[in-house]
C-alpha cells in the first residue's frame, strides 16, 4: 500500500485536488462545483470564493514536484511525453502531469486502472484535472489523452 495500490482508492476530484495543491504552491483549496449563479436578468446571485483547507506541502516542495511533473510531459523520456506533451499538443500549452497505472487485481479484465493527474498551463495554472479509467491499462495511454481534451476545451485550444 505504500506505493498506492491494493486497497488504496482515490477519486478523480481527489486527483485533481492533488495537482491543484502543487500548482497553488502547496496550498490545498476547498473545491466547489458552482463558481457563480446568475438570475434570469443575468445579475449575480452567488459567487464562490476560494478558501484554504491546508498547506499540504511547503512551497519549495510544491515547486520541486511541479518541475518533476513538467518533465513527465516535456522530457522525451517522460511517461506522458507522447500523449500529453509536444507530440500531441505542440507548443499550445505545457501540461504538468503525473501518470499512474494501478494494479488492482480485482477488475477481472486483466487491465490495470489508468490514472493521470495534471495542471495547465504549467507556468500559469488555470485548471487541474484528474482522470481515472477503470481497467484502462497505462495512465499515459488511456487517461492522459482524456485530460488533454479537457484542458484544451477549457483553455479554448483546438
Amino acid at each position: 500500500m505504500a506505493i498506492g495500490q491494493l486497497s488504496d482508492v482515490a477519486t478523480p476530484l481527489q486527483e485533481a485536488m492533488d495537482a491543484a495543491a502543487i500548482a497553488n504552491h502547496g496550498q490545498l483549496l476547498k473545491p466547489y462545483l458552482v463558481q457563480s449563479v446568475q438570475a434570469p436578468d443575468l445579475s449575480t446571485i452567488y459567487n464562490a470564493t476560494a478558501s484554504t483547507m491546508s498547506q499540504a506541502v511547503s512551497p519549495q516542495v510544491a515547486s520541486e514536484v511541479g518541475q518533476m511533473m513538467i518533465q513527465v510531459t516535456q522530457n522525451p523520456g517522460g511517461t506522458a511525453y507522447q500523449t500529453a506533451g509536444p507530440p500531441t499538443v505542440g507548443n499550445t500549452v505545457v501540461i504538468a502531469g503525473k501518470t499512474g497505472t494501478a494494479e488492482n487485481g480485482v477488475n477481472g479484465g486483466g487491465l490495470n486502472d489508468a490514472v493521470f493527474t495534471c495542471f495547465a498551463p504549467a507556468n500559469n495554472p488555470q485548471i487541474a484535472v484528474g482522470v481515472i479509467v477503470k481497467g484502462g491499462g497505462f495512465g499515459a495511454d488511456a487517461a492522459a489523452p482524456i485530460a488533454v481534451k479537457v484542458i484544451q476545451a477549457f483553455l479554448g485550444i483546438h
